[in-house]
């Protein structure tokens, strides 16, 4: 699996971009409800892009079990 190179995560978690991609999944205002955050699906270090299929909001406790998870098997 192909890693993704500073300059790519930079771009992919620039603000800008994920305000737009927010505003197209329905928060007006850019930007997650209190209590939520942001998590790509695909991870943005191993390429994933931030678009409104791969992104997702959920709640901040779901979003610290899923990467838990992730580090137990090594893809963090």
């Amino acid at each position: 699996m192909a890693k993704a190179t500073k300059s790519q995560i930079k771009k992919e978690r620039s603000p800008a971009k994920l305000k737009k991609v927010l505003k197209q999944k329905g928060y007006p205002k850019g930007k997650p409800p209190k209590g939520k955050v942001v998590h790509h699906v695909k991870p943005v270090a191993e390429r994933g892009k931030t678009t409104k299929k791969n992104i997702r909001v959920i709640s901040k406790s779901k979003h610290k079990k899923i990467h838990a998870g992730r580090r137990k098997r090594g893809k963090v």
